[in-house]
C-alpha cells in the first residue's frame, strides 16, 4: 500500500492546540501502537542551545503531546525516554537543561538519555557499494517503540533537514563533523541501521530563511515519505535533494504514490521563507575569504566552528 503522510495544521499555538494537532496527525497517519509496549524512545532534535521559538529545536510541547498520546492509548506502564546525542558544538546534558527538557521530564515522569553516554554497538551498512561502520546506541535498537521527532527546517549542507537527517544526529559520537565529506551516504547508512516505527515532525515553528509560525504537525510510518512531503511544503523538489534520492535508490523508504492526509500541501510553499543555498554558500565562502585576509593581517586564528 502507498505510504500515508498526515499533515495537520493548527492556529491555536497553546499547549492544548498543539496537543490536538499532534493527536490528529498520529491518528490520520494510520499508525497503531504495538500490543507490547515496555520501552519507548523519542529521538528529538536539539540544535545547539537555541530555544524552540527559533525554529531550530524540537518543541517540547510536541514531545509532551506524544507522551500523552502513548499513555492515553497504552496505559502508564511504558518506560518512556527522550533521547539526543552530543554534537561537535553541543553537550546534550546542557541542552536538556537549557531547552526545557529537564522540566518536561520531571512534569511527565519520563527519562532523558544522552545517546553518547550509553552502551554502543558498531553496525555496518552498505550505501553506494561502500561499507560504513557507525556507532549506534543500543537502546535505539532495543526499544519496543522508536519515534523520530525532527524539525521542519532547512539546512545549509543538505537543503532540508527532517526525519532522515535527524537520525544522523543519533550517531553515538559527538564529532559527527568527521562524516561531512560523505554526508549524504552516511545519512542513508544510519537510516538503514535505525528504523523508527513512527515519525512525528514538529512544524509548529518552522525555519527557512527565518522562523515562521506554521502550526504544522506531520506524521508517517515511512521516514522517507514524510521527508518528501516536508521538502515540498518547504518549496523544494525532493527529487533534487541528494540524500533523499539516494535513500530512495537504497530502499530506505517509499517516495512514490504517497498519500497525503489532512491539509492540501500546495498552499504551504507560498508561505514558507525558502532559503537559496547556492547564494548563501557563495556569500559564505566570500565572507570566509575576507575573514582569512583579515586574520593574515591581525595574526588572529579562525574558530573551528566556522569551517564546514
Amino acid at each position: 500500500m502507498p505510504p500515508i503522510v498526515s499533515v495537520i495544521q493548527t492556529t491555536d499555538m497553546s499547549e492544548e492546540g498543539i496537543k490536538g494537532a499532534t493527536y490528529g496527525a498520529i491518528e490520520e497517519s494510520g499508525f497503531r501502537l504495538p500490543a507490547k509496549l515496555n520501552s519507548v524512545i523519542l529521538k528529538v532534535n536539539l540544535r545547539y542551545y537555541w530555544d524552540f521559538s527559533t525554529g531550530e529545536t524540537t518543541d517540547p510541547r510536541v514531545v509532551s503531546a506524544i507522551i500523552d498520546y502513548i499513555r492515553d492509548h497504552s496505559g502508564p506502564s511504558a518506560d518512556i525516554i527522550v533521547a539526543e546525542a552530543d554534537a561537535s558544538a553541543m553537550r546534550t546534558r546542557h541542552a536538556f537543561r537549557m531547552l526545557r527538557y529537564e522540566k518536561l521530564a520531571q512534569r511527565k515522569s519520563v527519562k532523558l538519555l544522552n545517546l553518547c553516554e550509553c552502551e554502543k554497538v558498531e553496525k555496518e551498512a552498505v550505501v553506494n557499494h561502500k561499507t560504513f561502520r557507525l556507532p549506534v546506541a543500543q537502546p535505539m535498537l532495543d526499544a519496543d517503540l522508536l519515534i523520530n521527532v525532527p524539525k521542519l527546517r532547512t539546512h545549509r549542507l543538505t537543503t532540508v533537514t527532517c526525519s532522515l537527517k535527524n537520525l544522523f544526529g543519533a550517531i553515538a559520537v559527538p564529532r559527527k563533523i568527521v562524516y561531512h565529506p560523505e554526508l549524504n551516504e552516511v545519512i542513508v547508512a544510519i537510516n538503514k541501521l535505525i528504523k523508527p516505527h513512527l515519525t512525528v515532525v514538529d512544524g509548529i515553528i518552522a525555519l527557512g530563511k527565518e522562523p515562521i509560525k506554521m502550526g504544522l504537525v506531520l506524521a508517517s510510518e515511512d521516514q522517507l515519505a514524510v521527508d518528501f512531503v516536508a521538502a515540498k511544503i518547504m518549496g523544494y523538489n525532493p527529487w533534487r535533494i541528494k540524500h533523499l534520492t539516494l535513500a530512495e535508490r537504497e530502499g530506505v523508504g517509499v517516495a512514490k504514490r504517497i498519500q497525503v492526509a489532512g491539509e492540501y500541501i500546495s498552499k504551504f510553499p507560498k508561505l514558507f521563507p525558502t532559503e537559496n543555498y547556492f547564494l548563501f554558500n557563495l556569500s559564505w565562502e566570500v565572507k570566509l575569504l575576507l575573514l582569512d585576509a583579515y586574520l593574515k593581517v591581525t595574526k588572529d586564528t579562525r574558530l573551528p566552528a566556522l569551517d564546514k
